[in-house]
């Protein structure tokens, strides 16, 4: 039976109230079906965020930890990057810093001859970074290093296992001190003409390499630091006065695509003495590209040394000059490896071996969840000159009977923290020397390495 309305009267008025509106029992029950439902996906919806969540944990982790070394490195933790920074834009304020590598390396191998042995050095930098002119910096390096290494007890070899030992005295030397600037050129917002001039480290601004151009945070044999078949000019660690000019080609607005060319005048001994009688020379192309977000260098180069050579087979002809050709190459591949590759060619007539190649690559530790750390391998060959194999036993009391000297490395680079980093490299030597008669060469060895 419907229910009456209901009505009051009020005041002389007469108000009706309809009867409650009611559901029906189907309708109530669906509605409850309906919340049970929503809350039960609320609760699946939970669950799955935080399976999620754990799952990526470690690459989460590991790309802020990741973040955290480059925003460090952009801050110019140790002399390499403050080095890059300086050379490529002006600084804003005084910057100063350092980093401390200590390292052991050790050699196992049955040679006749060469014992097994381990040696402990170190190397220490120092930079400052100074604000000069409207566009330009100064650039101040001191360096001191102590150990002698392991090369004295290897067979001869024609490159070295350690590019880091340039001194073996505990005292300061200033290696780098120069200027560098731009000039507003065609305008202010796209300066395109860059100088850099002072005591230099040649390597600091040709045959650069992302992956594989720092001893202390990369690969440490000299193969695999820059290109052996280029005679840079300088002392015997490649310091000394210079000037470099660069050009870039393309616009500063076009974000895809850089091409920079650059000439080089150095020092060839020195030894601060006739600096422009036999110079070291050399130009660079460089390019720079961005595939699919993906960013590679590629870098192609001609130099000439004009110091005085010596031809391996005519000890008379003693006026020769050494030159060559050669490319530098750096490619991601991915987020998290990048390969590199280098080339290089030198005259036969004046050098052991004539053409260089080297390939290898770097990767980040995402996979297994160390986002900070870094894995590198690399292998190389030095090609015998045919001069040199005629010549070899009266140079160097042996026979050449190789085609090349082989030479692997690999290094993990642990991250303790932003500033500490813990390396372990393993290194193989086939043929040293080119010497078939020799057998390969094991060398361990352990990096660690402070910056501030």
């Amino acid at each position: 039976m419907a229910k009456p309305f209901v009505f009051l009267a009020i005041f002389g008025m007469v108000v009706f109230f309809p009867p409650p509106l009611s559901f029906s029992a189907d309708v109530e029950g669906e509605l409850k079906e309906l919340r049970e439902r929503v809350d039960t996906l609320e609760k699946r919806n939970e669950k799955l965020e935080k399976e999620v969540i754990e799952e990526h944990r470690g690459l989460i982790e590991g790309l802020k930890e990741h973040l955290t070394t480059f925003e460090a490195e952009l801050d110019m933790v140790d002399y390499r990057t403050a080095r890059i920074k300086a050379l490529s834009e002006k600084v804003e304020a005084f910057s100063i810093g350092g980093d401390l590598t200590l390292s052991l390396q050790g050699v196992l191998n049955n040679s006749e001859g060469f014992r097994e042995k381990a040696d402990f050095f170190y190397s220490a930098d120092l930079f400052l970074v100074v604000p000069a002119g409207r566009y330009g910096n100064l650039y101040f390096r001191g360096d001191i290093g102590q150990g002698e290494g392991i090369s004295a007890i290897l067979p001869p070899t024609f490159s070295g296992p350690n590019a880091d030992l340039e001194f073996d005295a505990p005292t300061f030397e200033l290696v780098e001190a120069w200027y560098w600037t731009s000039f507003p050129w065609p305008d202010i917002k796209d300066q395109r003409v860059e100088l850099a001039l002072g005591k230099m480290d040649p390597t600091a601004v040709f045959d650069a390499n992302e992956v594989a151009n720092s001893e202390t945070d990369q690969f440490v044999a000299d193969i695999f630091v820059n290109n052996l078949a280029i005679e840079f000019g300088g002392d015997s660690n490649g310091y000394g006065a210079g000037v470099s000019i660069g050009y870039r080609f393309t616009s500063v607005y076009n974000k895809g695509l850089s091409v920079t060319g650059r000439v080089g005048a150095f020092e060839g001994d020195g030894d601060f003495e006739d600096v422009l009688d036999r110079p070291f020379l050399i130009a660079e192309l460089d390019i720079w590209r961005t595939y699919y977000g993906l960013n590679g260098n590629y870098r192609f180069y001609g130099w000439v040394n004009n110091n005085k050579h010596t031809d391996l087979l005519d000890a008379s002809e003693d006026e020769l000059s050494n030159k060559g050709f050669g490319l530098s190459i750096d490619q991601q591949v991915s987020n998290d490896l990048k390969l590199f590759a280098r080339y290089g060619s030198q005259d036969e007539d004046v050098s052991k071996f004539d053409w260089v190649w080297s390939i290898g690559g770097q990767l980040v530790g995402n996979r297994w969840k160390r986002g900070n750390d870094v894995a590198g391998f690399a292998y190389g060959g030095s090609h015998v000159s045919e001069r040199y194999e005629d010549a070899s036993f009266s140079i160097d009391g042996y026979v050449a009977g190789a085609d090349y000297e082989h030479w692997m490395e690999a290094y993990y680079k642990y991250w303790a923290n932003v500033n500490l980093s813990v390396s372990p490299d393993m290194q193989m030597i086939i043929n040293p020397g080119g010497d078939s008669e020799k057998e390969s060469v094991f060398i361990y060895g352990v990096r660690m390495q402070a910056a501030f």
